[in-house]
């Protein structure tokens, strides 16, 4: 009888696998004492010896090591993968992860569908994508095509880590297991929403990358597509993953594409002396824009999201502002009250605040904010697992709530398609400050919402 789990890495000497994979996997092993091997796969002409010296390195984990193996093969020649096969035969599970750069996906996919290796329907047989997937949406519908013709979509894995983080996961819950939020989820009651996912850091080595994507591939397409879905898509009949699935295509199908008038690209200063950047990179670090939902619930609200790198500090969060109370009048004098914020904080500090107004302790009636949190942090005494700690886990377990399907990958990439092709066309980003919180436009451009830019912890969140 086949036994065991085999994780096949394509690209495991490379970043993603040193810095990511390999850590959460020797974490998720010692944690929840799942067994498997590791095979490593790629074009370096590595021993086995010499990859499980980086995989005991890398994930901390001795056994995990010492059953590791390593094969060099040549993406482009399929019968360089035998070994792989000659290696997998007898095992229950085995999963292939495709940690490659994007050019390296279609290759790698025909030589695992041509080698027997895998069976289209087997759950047992499972394949994972890294972002990004695809350049566009006409490229992302031709991946999704080649993955069908050897994979059923119950065995395709797109990872969006940004779903795998407990923060994230706790969206639905938060919205639809307390009767306190559903009656003001809507227009009536949200004044606006804002998404914001800001790096402190700027492309480190990553130009090679980061030059022929820029931000909005990067972060808009995916992750803050994502988050928006989940925000603001109707309560699924049940939660399990194609009701929610659903859910989140009908949101997206809600949302108009990004129109150039209505967006910022920035540009940090010295990005151009990056090594690997050519000196007339016109490729935006910064993004923001302006999202509409033509639907019943959100039909009016301004919804604005942002990213950027070198900003002021890291800061991933959801801010969906309420409307404001009338003006109080307090011993003959008017007072504006506190502005009702729901803060969802996906990182750093896990957390979802409700931030009010109270009145000041004290003889005046003074009104000040306050806000009522929820630490995940003290939730738990152990420390909170990363991201791709889930996105392994899950894998393992053969669930697929943390994992966009295909159709949700090509509406993502409809939304920001018009905005790519535009800017690429022509213009150049605005310089802003490494430190600053972006260029001044995408202040006008909230402005231009009655608003302004909401940060915890930094509230006006302007340059």
């Amino acid at each position: 009888m086949a036994s065991g789990v085999d994780l096949v890495i394509f690209g495991a000497t490379g970043d993603l696998s040193r810095r990511k994979i390999l850590p959460s996997l020797g974490a998720l092993v010692t944690r929840e004492r799942t067994k498997l091997r590791v095979i490593g796969a790629g074009r370096s002409h590595d021993t086995t010896d010499q990859f499980r010296e980086l995989v005991k390195e890398a994930s901390g984990n001795p056994a995990l090591a010492a059953t590791a193996e390593w094969v060099t093969l040549d993406y482009a020649d399929p019968a360089s993968f035998a070994p792989i096969n000659a290696l997998i035969t007898g095992t229950a599970v085995v999963i292939f992860y495709l940690a490659t750069p994007p050019e390296t996906f279609s290759p790698i996919l025909v030589a695992i569908a041509n080698s027997a290796m895998v069976t289209k329907g087997d759950p047992s047989r499972r394949v994972v994508l890294e972002k990004p997937l695809g350049y566009d949406r006409k490229s992302a519908k031709e991946l999704n095509a080649q993955l069908a013709t050897a994979f059923d979509e119950s065995q395709v894995y797109r990872i969006d880590h940004y779903l795998a983080k407990d923060t994230v996961q706790n969206v639905l819950a938060f919205r639809f297991s307390n009767s306190l939020f559903e009656p003001v989820w809507n227009r009536n009651l949200v004044e606006t929403i804002q998404i914001t996912v800001a790096e402190e850091e700027g492309i480190r080595q990553r130009a090679g990358y980061y030059d022929q994507t820029g931000a909005v591939r990067d972060i808009f397409q995916n992750h803050v597509l994502q988050l928006l879905a989940l925000v603001t898509m109707e309560p699924p009949t049940t939660f399990d993953p194609d009701y929610v699935r659903r859910a989140k295509r009908a949101a997206l199908r809600a949302m108009s594409p990004l129109d150039v008038t209505s967006a910022v690209r920035g540009q940090y200063e010295g990005y151009l002396d990056e090594p690997g950047v050519s000196l007339e990179s016109r490729r935006e670090t910064y993004a923001a824009a302006r999202v509409s939902i033509e639907n019943w619930r959100w039909d009016g609200v301004p919804i604005f999201v942002r990213t950027g790198k070198a900003l002021r500090r890291r800061a991933t969060e959801v801010v969906i502002k309420l409307r404001d109370a009338p003006l109080l009048r307090i011993g003959g004098r008017r007072q504006r009250g506190i502005p009702t914020l729901i803060v969802i904080r996906v990182q750093p500090d896990e957390g979802i605040t409700l931030r009010i107004g109270a009145k000041r302790p004290g003889p005046k009636f003074e009104l000040v904010p306050a806000g009522m949190r929820l630490d995940y942090a003290k939730l738990t005494k152990a420390p909170l697992p990363d991201a791709y700690e889930n996105v392994l886990s899950e894998v393992l377990a053969g669930g697929h709530s943390a994992f966009p399907g295909a159709e949700e990958i090509e509406l993502q990439w409809e939304i920001v398609d018009p905005l790519i092709k535009a800017w690429e066309a022509e213009g150049h980003p605005e310089v802003y400050p490494v430190g600053s919180w972006g260029p001044r436009a995408a202040d006008d451009l909230v402005a231009g919402g009655g608003g302004r830019w909401i940060v915890s912890g930094d509230e006006a969140g302007t340059t």
